[in-house]
């Protein structure tokens, strides 16, 4: 397995070319009482999963919604290798929705490697202009951020932890819950919402992996003119869904594409 390079700039540079799966992962997804919460951030996938590695300045917000709202938790990030990433205190029953945004770092990747990582992930808009430009053999120039959201309930579901779950944070690209996730139904059914810049999303590739086996993500689905995708439980488990999106930049800018990774993880019972 190749190793994440070390230095927090290279390491963000190349994650792009090494794995394209980023989530948040705690200790464990529910808790019967209040407690503090390991959380670790992962990269990859399979043999190529690792840690994030990165250090606590290329993280621009994390917090959580909870049953005191929205907190500021960067004081709770540790990133320092020793186990986990974060001590989260959840002090109250209650759904906690962990979110995370990075800075922005650089990818330049040769065509060929560009090329097979925007159609791997569906990256419609890239894959549309390098077509209609006839790019396909230019070196992929972008600029990338990520987005990653952990559902983490303590204690029973009540009507406020499904409000807090179903309801978006407010991130430039995100996977909202249209159920909560420990309350699948008979048909063990979860259907979710994307969207970007706080607006629908058609057309865009949401992956689901079982975390206990992430070589592969279990199912893909696009999703429909309302930006929504539905997708079936045929066991309990913890869970990462994921979803990348572009928009193209001007000719000056020192990158041809905006780029987000976004992602959500869960457990279902």
């Amino acid at each position: 397995m190749r190793k994440l390079l070390t230095a927090a700039a290279l390491t963000l540079v190349a994650v792009p070319a090494l794995a394209h799966d980023f989530w948040i992962q705690p200790d464990r997804f529910v808790y019967d009482a209040p407690a503090i919460v390991p959380v670790s951030m992962f990269v990859g996938h399979g043999q190529a999963r690792d840690r994030w590695g990165v250090s606590v300045d290329h993280i621009i917000l994390f917090n959580t919604s909870g049953p005191d709202g929205f907190v500021n938790r960067q004081r709770e990030l540790r990133m320092n290798g020793n186990g986990y990433d974060a001590r989260v205190s959840l002090s109250k029953p209650g759904a906690y929705v962990i979110g995370l945004q990075s800075t922005y770092a650089n990818s330049n990747l040769p065509a060929v490697r560009f090329n097979d990582y925007i159609k791997t992930e569906g990256v419609t808009p890239i894959l549309a202009y390098r077509t209609r430009n006839k790019q396909e053999r230019a070196d992929g120039r972008e600029k990338y951020s990520r987005r990653a959201k952990a559902i983490v309930q303590v204690g029973a579901v009540d009507a406020d932890s499904v409000k807090r779950v179903t309801s978006p944070m407010g991130f430039h690209l995100e996977i909202v819950p249209g159920r909560h996730p420990q309350l699948l139904g008979a048909r063990n059914t979860l259907p979710v919402q994307v969207l970007f810049k706080g607006r629908p999303l058609a057309g865009a590739l949401v992956k689901l992996t079982n975390l206990a086996n992430d070589e592969k993500p279990v199912a893909t689905h696009r999703t429909d003119r309302n930006g929504r995708a539905s997708f079936r439980f045929t066991q309990p488990g913890n869970w990462q869904m994921n979803v990348v999106w572009a928009e193209t930049l001007g000719d000056k800018a020192e990158a041809d594409f905006d780029t987000t990774f976004s992602s959500l993880s869960f457990a279902t019972q």
